[in-house]
């Protein structure tokens, strides 16, 4: 019965789909892409449009990308790089890939990374493993983009790290879920699409997000944001190995350049309207919170112990990686 329902659900996806592809299909090779944010106004998904109107240009038309917005279709924030790896959708804004691509999480750890300097040297040391790793689900990396820190917003009072004890704090991946256990707070996964309502019923109490990522999208949800960061995200574009084969060479490298070029733009972006959209949401009545120093320290300490057992958990792979990782920063 499940295998049917599944079945059936991929039928549902590939109908809507194809529903939405009209004539344009005839004119040259036409891909579906989705993305986890439900809002087209922020800099992911406007970086996105970009990306996807150059292919358009440079390819004549040989390749057209569609893009379908988080919560447009039925497939789960986490279940992208299923998605894409099945051919559902032919590419992705695979965000939520750690259930799928372990490995990944090294670069998720609380803590353990510090500022986007550090980060660039974390990921040129992950980057081959994360894309062995796709590789094996027939999925190809075409590149990432970098969301600033995530920081905690809440409903609640939350002014310092000791009032997320008690509060129920959605997280993004398992990592942050731990960190969160470990202040005494619940954590809660779910998808971008899923949150104003969770936070408007109560589900959850607060988030860990960036500004210029669900900060701003839902700050008339939210009362405080304290500015300790925790975890960057990295969100990657990918495509279903089978499909970008079978486009023409030059095609192939046209779309390479272009997502490689442009996805370094919706970093730099998001990087540059943090404080201000930040300062904004303080003047619209948020109370922001500067990070205090004791606090930074005491949850590095609280959480550096768990570095060494996540990697025990997911293997000798795991293991080797983060020890490259902490060499390189002294951490």
């Amino acid at each position: 019965m499940k295998r049917r329902s599944h079945a059936l659900g991929l039928l549902a996806i590939i109908a809507t789909i194809a529903a939405g592809r009209g004539a344009s299909a005839e004119a040259g090779t036409s891909w579906d892409m989705y993305v986890y944010n439900p809002v087209a106004t922020v800099s992911a998904v406007k970086g996105i449009d970009k990306i996807i109107a150059e292919i358009e240009k440079e390819t004549n038309g040989a390749l057209t990308i569609r893009l379908h917005l988080g919560g447009s279709l039925p497939i789960k924030t986490t279940n992208i790089t299923q998605a894409v790896s099945q051919g559902i959708v032919q590419m992705g804004d695979d965000g939520y890939f750690l259930g799928n691509v372990p490995i990944g999480g090294v670069l998720r750890l609380p803590m353990l990374i510090h500022t986007p300097e550090e980060f660039q040297k974390a990921q040129a040391i992950m980057q081959p493993y994360i894309e062995k790793a796709f590789a094996k689900k027939g999925v190809i990396v075409l590149g990432t983009y970098i969301y600033p820190f995530q920081v905690p917003f809440s409903r609640k009072k939350l002014t310092d790290l000791a009032d997320i004890k008690g509060q129920k704090i959605r997280v993004t991946s398992p990592e942050q879920g731990e960190f969160i256990q470990k202040l005494g707070g619940a954590p809660v996964t779910l998808g971008a699409p899923e949150v104003p309502s969770a936070l408007d019923r109560g589900v959850v109490d607060g988030v860990l997000t960036a500004s210029s990522g669900g900060g701003n999208t839902w700050r008339d949800l939210l009362k405080y944001n304290y500015r300790l960061g925790i975890n960057y995200f990295d969100s990657l574009i990918v495509v279903n190995k089978v499909a970008f084969e079978k486009l023409a060479p030059d095609v192939q490298a046209k779309v390479r350049k272009i997502v490689a070029d442009l996805t370094p733009s919706i970093t730099a972006a998001m990087a540059k309207e943090e404080d201000d959209l930040t300062q904004k949401m303080a003047a619209g009545g948020m109370i922001v919170t500067p990070k205090k120093p004791e606090d930074v320290s005491a949850a590095e300490k609280l959480i550096a112990p768990y570095w060494d057992s996540w990697a025990k958990q997911k293997g000798p792979e795991a293991i080797e990686a983060l020890g490259k990782v902490r060499a390189a920063l002294g951490r």
